[in-house]
């Protein structure tokens, strides 16, 4: 295995590389050799602030028209060339995996191959949107006509662990922007790496700003604000069970819509 520089990356908010509010940095702990081989941002609740106004941003920017109520078929253009850019990208790519979570190189570049095949998944079902939408449904009445009409839920909020961690961010990263949905992604503080690369796939294919952003950062920091942030329509989270338990109270707040994946006790 090829041995790569880790990147030196802030946190990705509104299509800009952002230092964090208060400065914090967390060191990434190579789990093979347990050298230090970097750091990471660390953000806090007003990192968390500023990426969640930068998605709301997105969202109603032009209207919905740059993202959230543009075509399926527009969205599905830039997520096949984030797809592209991750092929591209899949040596260099897995080597950072690798050295970030410990998983055997084969594994990780195993994941890529996933990571750019999601992508291209979800791009098909953006473009099935186009063709679902004002869907008639048929009423007992003549006089009445019903249809469906698909619209984005709007900013999400995307907590992520750390044994895939660009997989399982690109599972709930790709699904979000494909429906039309803008995100920030919260990846695990022990395995971000790779997800701030996401940040820059993202800024090279030309997704518009704020529709996707990335925060690192310890989950009490970062990772709490974000759960129960007012302005996050919907939390989508991986991990543990306390966590989880954690995350559903926060949301319960601000009646916000949860989806959740954690062991059962």
């Amino acid at each position: 295995m090829a041995v790569a520089k880790v990147p030196s990356r802030q946190l990705f908010i509104g299509g800009e590389w952002v230092a964090p509010a208060r400065g914090g940095k967390i060191p990434i702990i190579c789990p093979t050799t347990e050298e230090q081989i970097g750091q990471i941002p660390a953000a806090t609740a007003e990192d968390v602030d500023a990426a969640v106004k930068a998605a709301r941003q997105a969202f109603t920017r032009n209207n919905g028209k740059d993202w959230s109520r543009a075509s399926g078929k527009h969205r599905a253009k830039t997520l096949r060339a984030i797809a592209a850019k991750v092929v591209e990208r899949k040596k260099e790519l897995a080597v950072l995996e690798t050295l970030d979570c410990g998983k055997p190189i084969e594994e990780s570049e195993w994941d890529m191959d996933d990571v750019s095949g999601c992508f291209d998944y979800y791009a098909d079902l953006a473009e099935k949107l186009d063709e679902k939408q004002y869907s008639p449904i048929e009423v007992p009445m003549e006089q009445f006509k019903s249809s469906v009409l698909r619209e984005a839920l709007g900013v999400v909020g995307l907590i992520t662990p750390w044994n895939y961690p660009l997989l399982m961010g690109t599972w709930k990263v790709a699904a979000a922007l494909a429906a039309g949905c803008t995100a920030v992604l919260k990846p695990s503080e022990v395995a971000s790496v790779t997800c701030l690369e996401l940040g820059k796939i993202a800024q090279d294919v030309g997704l518009p700003p704020g529709v996707l952003n990335i925060i690192t950062g310890l989950g009490p920091e970062a990772g709490a604000p974000l759960s129960y942030h007012p302005d996050v329509d919907k939390v989508s989270f991986t991990g543990s069970y306390n966590t989880g338990r954690t995350i559903m109270k926060a949301a319960a707040e601000t009646v916000k819509v949860i989806h959740i994946l954690m062991p059962v006790l």
